[in-house]
């Protein structure tokens, strides 16, 4: 996509990454709720820099879509040194742009960054609908050690 940018966000691209986040749930059959906008601004301001976000925008400057992630900093323990990851929490891409390669731009700006600031790897949680795209940018299945608690 030519006519599109896609860069680090900022603390002052809070609303447009909460707007993106609001678009995500409303799609997933989600009730938009009074005041989610900014309680996720403030929120993802506050922890901007264990966040990792890059934003999509058109060259008019609108939001097209948006990968934020959790950075993990692992301690030191005697056998290792210290280590780092990333876990994505969520990728949006607008309805009106899905389907033309902005997904794997938006991941592939995640590795290329993941990789120069030393991550050690990236993990994430595919629903079946996007498994195909995480498959591509070259995810694969998870070490048969990691385990989940839900409840």
């Amino acid at each position: 996509m030519d006519d599109v940018t896609i860069r680090p966000a900022g603390a002052d691209d809070s609303l447009a990454v909460a707007a993106l986040a609001l678009q995500m749930g409303i799609g997933l059959g989600h009730a938009p709720e009074p005041g989610f906008l900014d309680r996720y601004a403030v929120a993802w301001v506050a922890a901007l820099e264990r966040r990792p976000t890059w934003l999509a925008e058109a060259s008019d400057g609108r939001p097209l879509g948006a990968v934020v992630t959790a950075r993990v900093d692992k301690l030191p323990r005697l056998g290792r040194g210290e280590t780092c990851w990333l876990h994505v929490s969520s990728l949006f891409v607008t309805v009106d742009v899905r389907g033309r390669g902005l997904g794997e731009a938006l991941l592939g700006a995640v590795v290329g960054w993941a990789r120069e600031q030393g991550v050690d790897w990236l993990q994430l949680n595919a629903v079946p609908e996007a498994r195909s795209l995480y498959e591509r940018a070259g995810f694969t299945p998870a070490d048969p050690r990691l385990m989940g608690l839900r409840w």
